[in-house]
C-alpha cells in the first residue's frame, strides 16, 4: 500500500528524516490518528493469530483493547479512521491485491501437501486476513467507548463528564485524505502502515507515525527483595542456591512486539514504567530535504507509483505500448515508462525529485541583470508542471510515441494526483459537538468535515431525494426518504452500516470479503453469499436509491432525416467547437498579463488547487443541486456489479436487482402502505422481514436470544442452501457430498457460543496448534463466514443492529476444527437445547446421514486375518466331535444337516 519505494528510502534514510518521541505517563495527552485497517493488519501481524481456521476473533477482540488501553495509559488521545467505500480509479488496484492475498494464497494451500503446509512459515507466507476482522474491530471499539468515558470520570474524581479518551470515525470515500484533514482539525500526528501519509498534508498536521516502528520497553526494579539495612547482606533462604543479590538499582528491561505491549505490570511493582517510542516523519522535512515545495510532494507520489497508477503489479509484463493500454487502468504500470529497471528506490524518488526541483527552478529562475530572462518553458499550470516532468521522465524518446500517447500519461498522472487533493474544511459549527460530548466539534450534525451539502457521504444517499421521482411522487415520500437518508448517515457515523454497503450506492459495485476455500468449487460467496445480498439490494433501492444508468439513445435517429439537416447539425458542432477555442485563447491571453505582473501567481494557484485550498470550485458545486437537475425520462433496470471469484481469477458479474415490492410479494408481510421505505417499518415487522428473507421465520428462531440470532440464521441458511442444491442435482456426487451432517452444524454453532470471549479454557489453547487442516472443515467454515457476513449486512440495512448483536467477536475457528477432529469432545460445548431446536426447525431432513469413519487399510488387514482365524478354529473344532476323525468341511455339514 502507499507509494512504491518511499516506505524503503524513508528507512534507509531515518536519521536524516525523522525524529524520534516518548511518552511515559498520561500527564500530557497526545492526540493521534490511527488508520484503522492498518491497524487490524499490524495486530494481527504482531500476534501471529492462526488464520487458516476461519479467524480466532475473541483473542483479536482482547489484544485490540489490550493495545487500545495501553495506548491510553502513555497519553494518547486516540481517534481511529475507517475507509469509506472503494473509489473506480482504486478498482484495478484491487482486483490485483486480492487476487494475490486472497485468491493465490488459497490456491497454493489446496494444492501443497497437508505436512507441508502445515509448516508454521508457509501459514505466516500464505496468511489471509479473517473476513470478520473489521466487524470484530470495530465492534470491540465502539464497546470500549464508555468503558474508556466511565473509567476517565471516576479517575478525576470530579462530577463533570469528562469525553472518552478513544473515538471511532468513518471516511466517506478514501481514508488516508480523511485522517490527515482530521489530524489538522486536531493537531495530531496519523499512524499506520501507508507512505501516502507522508506525501499528504494539512495545516495542523503533525506527521506520520509507521506503527511497524513502534516500540514499548517495560522498565521495572528486580524482582529480588533488597533488606533495606544497608549492611551489605541479604537473608539468604537455601544455602546451596547459587543466584545473586541484586543491588537496588537494577533494572529489569521487557520490550513488546510491534504495537503489542509487555504483559500487564505486576501490581507489586510499583516502580514499574511503560514507555512508548516511535519515529515521526514530518511532510514538509521531506519536501525540505528533497529541494521541491510541500505542495508537490502529492505530485511526487503519482510519479512514483501509487495505487491509482498500478504500482506493485507484475513488473515481468512489458510497459503500456499503446494509447488505450496506458489510458486502461488495469494495464500495466506507468512507472516502467519512467524508470529503468536496474534503478533503486531510492535513486528513483531521487530522480523524481531532482526532475521536478529542476523544471521549477529553470522556469522561475532570472538573469543576473535587471534584464535578465526566465526560463525557457514557463510553468501556468499543474497540468503544464506534469507535462514537463512526464516529458523529462520518459526513458523512450518522444518520437517513438504515438500520437496522444502521452497526453494519455500525462492524464493518469493527474488523476492519481488529484487523489491527495484535501479539500478546505469549513469552521465547525458552534452549536455543535460540546466537549462533554466529544473532543473534536464537528462542522455539522452530520459530518465532522464537511457541509451537508459538500458531503460526499450525503450525496451518495440522496438519490431519491434529489429529485429523480415523479413531483406527484416526490411530495408524498420526500419526508419518508429525507427521514431514511438521516438514519443511515447516523448509521454510518456510528459504525452500523458496512462501508462496503455503500459501494453499491457510490460506484454500483460490491466487493464481497473472499477468504480461504476451495478453488475447485463455486465461491461461496455466489452460492452462499448472493442470494441474501439480493435482499439487501433491494432494500437499498427501496430506502436511498441504487444508481441507474440512463437508457442510451438509438443510434439510427442520428441518421434519420434529410442531409441538409445533417449538414446543418455538423456545421453547428464546427461553430461550437471553434467558439470554444476562442474563449479558451482569450482566457490564456488573461492568464499570460497576469504571469507578465507576477511571475509566480499562476503557479502558486495551481499549486493551491493541488493543495485543495481554493475553494473557488468547491462553492460551485453542489452534489445535491446536481443530482436534482438530472431528470431523464427513461432508464434502464438496475444492476450491481459483484467481484467474486470464478476460479483463479477475481471477475466482476453484472447482477439485475429485483424491485423491492416484487421481491417481498410473496411473503405476506402484511404492510399494505408501499410508499413507505422498508427501514421505517416497525422494528417487528422488520425483524419478521429478516427472518422470511433467509426462510428461518419460525416461533422457535425468533425466541432465542437476540445475541445467538445471526449466528443460527447464518448457520440455517447454510444447511438449506446445500440442501437444495443437492435436490436440484440428485446425480452429482459432489453436490450430495457438500451435505451438512448434525454435528457439523452443531460444531459450528458451539463456536459462535454466547460466551465471554475473556473464558478460553486451557484445553482450547493446548489444542490450537494442534488441529489438523481437512479440507472439508475449511469449506464449511468459508460457508458459515460467507453467509454470517451477507446476513449481517441485510441486519444492517434494515437497522436492526441496535438490537440483534453480530456474533463475529465470539466465534472461534480453531475450537469449531478441534470439535470437528475430535480433539474436542462434542458434549462439552454442545449448544442448548434452545439453540437447537432452532437451528433445526423445519430442516430436518436437510441433514445429511452421519458419515461412517473408513479403516485405514492395516486396520482392514489386522480384521480380516483375525476373521480367518475365529473361521479356522471353528472348522477345526466342529472337524474333531464328528466320526471320521480327519473328515470334516462340507461332508461334516451335510452329517449336521441330516441329524
Amino acid at each position: 500500500m502507499g507509494i512504491h519505494g518511499l516506505t524503503t528510502y524513508l528507512r534507509e534514510n531515518k536519521h536524516v528524516f525523522s525524529r524520534s518521541l516518548s511518552l511515559s505517563s498520561n500527564e500530557h495527552t497526545v492526540p493521534l490518528v490511527v488508520d484503522a485497517w492498518s491497524f487490524i493488519y499490524e495486530i494481527v501481524h504482531c500476534a501471529d493469530l492462526p488464520w487458516v481456521y476461519g479467524g480466532e476473533y475473541s483473542r483479536f477482540a482482547r489484544l485490540i483493547e489490550h493495545v487500545v488501553r495501553a495506548w491510553i495509559d502513555v497519553g494518547l488521545e486516540l481517534h481511529f479512521v475507517f475507509d469509506g467505500p472503494y473509489p473506480a480509479l482504486k478498482f484495478p488496484t484491487l482486483v490485483s491485491r486480492i487476487t494475490q492475498s486472497s485468491i493465490q494464497s488459497g490456491l497454493l494451500f489446496f494444492r501443497t501437501s497437508p505436512t507441508a503446509r502445515a509448516a508454521p512459515r508457509f501459514l505466516r507466507e500464505t496468511a489471509i486476513l479473517p473476513p470478520l476482522a473489521y466487524s470484530t474491530c470495530v465492534d470491540t471499539l465502539i464497546r470500549l467507548i464508555p468503558q474508556l468515558e466511565l473509567e476517565c470520570s471516576q479517575s478525576r474524581k470530579e462530577q463533570q463528564r469528562f469525553p472518552s479518551p478513544l473515538s471511532v470515525h468513518f471516511a466517506d470515500q478514501e481514508g488516508d485524505p480523511y485522517a490527515v484533514a482530521l489530524a489538522g482539525r486536531l493537531g495530531a500526528y496519523v499512524a499506520g502502515r501507508d507512505s501516502d501519509f507522508v506525501v499528504l498534508n494539512a495545516d495542523g498536521y503533525q506527521g506520520y507515525v509507521p506503527l511497524d516502528e513502534m516500540l514499548w520497553t517495560l522498565t521495572s526494579t528486580s524482582s529480588v527483595p533488597w533488606d533495606g539495612e544497608g549492611n551489605g547482606f541479604q537473608v539468604v533462604r537455601k544455602g546451596k542456591s547459587k543466584k545473586k543479590r541484586a543491588a537496588p538499582t537494577d533494572l529489569n528491561v521487557k520490550a513488546g512486539r510491534g504495537i503489542l505491549p509487555p504483559d500487564a505490570l505486576d501490581p507489586t511493582d510499583v516502580d514499574a514504567q511503560l514507555t512508548l517510542s516511535f519515529a515521526v516523519y514530518d511532510p514538509s522535512t521531506i519536501a525540505s530535504h528533497l529541494g521541491i515545495p510541500v505542495s508537490l510532494l502529492p505530485l511526487l507520489g503519482a510519479l512514483l507509483g501509487n495505487d491509482f497508477t498500478g504500482a506493485g503489479s507484475d513488473d515481468s509484463k512489458p510497459p503500456p505500448a499503446t494509447t488505450a493500454e496506458i489510458r486502461s487502468k488495469a494495464k500495466g504500470n506507468l512507472q516502467r515508462l519512467f524508470f529503468e529497471r536496474g534503478l533503486t528506490h531510492a535513486q528513483r524518488v531521487t530522480r523524481v525529485a531532482t526532475t521536478l526541483s529542476g523544471i521549477l527552478a529553470a522556469a522561475f529562475s532570472t538573469g543576473a541583470g535587471a534584464g535578465g530572462k526566465r526560463g525557457k518553458r514557463q510553468i501556468g499550470s499543474v497540468m503544464e508542471l506534469i507535462d514537463a516532468a512526464v516529458t523529462a521522465l520518459l526513458v523512450r524518446p518522444l518520437d517513438t510515441f504515438a500520437t496522444g500517447e502521452k497526453e494519455a500519461i500525462v492524464e493518469r498522472i493527474a488523476e492519481a494526483t488529484l487523489q491527495y487533493a484535501i479539500p478546505k474544511v469549513e469552521d465547525a459549527d458552534p452549536s455543535l459537538g460540546a466537549d462533554a460530548e466529544r473532543r473534536l466539534r464537528w462542522v455539522s450534525d452530520v459530518c465532522p468535515l464537511h457541509m451537508p451539502e459538500a458531503c460526499p457521504l450525503v450525496a451518495n444517499l440522496s438519490r431519491l431525494v434529489g429529485g429523480r421521482l415523479a413531483p406527484e411522487a416526490y411530495d408524498r415520500q420526500a419526508e419518508h426518504l429525507q427521514k431514511v437518508r438521516k438514519m443511515y448517515v447516523d448509521a454510518f457515523r456510528r459504525g452500523r452500516l458496512d462501508p462496503h454497503i455503500l459501494d453499491a450506492l457510490q460506484t454500483g459495485t460490491t466487493w464481497p470479503r473472499t477468504f480461504l476455500e476451495d478453488p475447485d468449487k463455486e465461491s461461496v460467496q455466489r452460492s452462499v453469499g448472493r442470494p441474501i445480498r439480493m435482499w439487501t439490494y433491494a432494500v437499498l433501492d427501496a430506502g436511498v436509491g441504487l444508481p441507474s444508468a440512463p437508457e442510451p439513445e438509438p443510434e439510427v435517429d442520428k441518421d434519420e432525416g434529410n442531409g441538409a439537416e445533417s449538414e446543418d447539425e455538423d456545421e453547428d458542432e464546427l461553430i461550437d467547437v471553434v467558439e470554444e477555442d476562442e474563449d479558451e485563447d482569450e482566457d490564456e491571453d488573461e492568464d499570460e498579463d497576469v504571469a507578465t505582473r507576477d511571475p509566480l501567481a499562476r503557479l502558486r494557484g495551481a499549486l493551491k488547487e493541488l493543495d485543495g485550498s481554493d475553494n473557488g470550485e468547491a462553492t460551485d458545486h453542489n452534489p445535491l443541486a446536481t443530482a436534482s437537475a438530472l431528470s431523464p425520462p427513461r432508464w434502464l433496470p438496475k444492476t450491481v456489479t459483484e467481484y467474486v471469484r470464478r476460479g483463479t481469477r477475481l471477475v466482476p458479474e453484472e447482477i439485475a436487482i429485483t424491485p423491492f415490492p416484487e421481491i417481498v410479494k410473496d411473503l405476506s408481510l402484511g404492510e399494505d402502505d408501499s410508499q413507505v421505505p422498508p427501514q421505517l417499518w416497525p422494528e417487528g415487522l422488520r425483524k419478521t422481514a429478516l427472518l422470511r428473507a433467509l426462510a428461518s421465520d419460525r416461533q422457535s428462531v425468533a425466541g432465542i436470544p437476540e445475541e445467538s440470532l445471526l449466528g443460527v440464521l447464518a448457520v440455517r441458511w447454510v444447511v438449506r442452501s446445500m440442501h437444495l442444491r443437492a435436490q436440484e442435482n440428485p446425480g452429482v456426487k459432489e453436490r450430495v457430498a457438500e451435505r451438512w451432517t448434525e454435528v457439523e452444524a452443531k460444531a459450528l454453532l458451539a463456536s459462535l457460543s454466547a460466551q465471554d470471549p475473556r473464558d478460553s479454557t486451557e484445553a482450547e489453547g493446548e489444542t490450537r496448534e494442534a488441529v489438523t487442516v481437512i479440507e472439508r472443515h475449511v469449506q464449511l467454515i468459508a460457508q458459515t463466514l460467507a453467509a454470517l457476513d451477507a446476513t449481517e449486512q441485510l441486519t444492517q440495512v434494515l437497522l436492526l443492529t441496535s438490537t440483534i448483536e453480530s456474533p463475529a467477536r465470539r466465534l472461534s475457528g480453531t475450537t469449531c476444527h478441534a470439535i470437528l477432529n475430535g480433539r474436542i469432545p462434542l458434549s462439552a460445548v454442545e449448544p442448548s437445547a434452545d439453540i437447537w431446536r432452532a437451528c433445526v426447525d423445519g430442516l430436518e431432513d436437510a441433514f445429511a446421514p452421519p458419515t461412517q469413519k473408513k479403516k485405514d487399510k492395516r486396520a482392514k488387514a489386522q480384521a480380516a486375518a483375525a476373521a480367518a482365524a475365529a473361521a479356522a478354529a471353528v472348522q477345526k473344532v466342529g472337524g474333531k466331535g464328528k466320526s471320521g476323525g480327519g473328515r470334516g468341511g462340507m461332508f461334516g455339514m451335510l452329517g449336521d444337516m441330516e441329524a
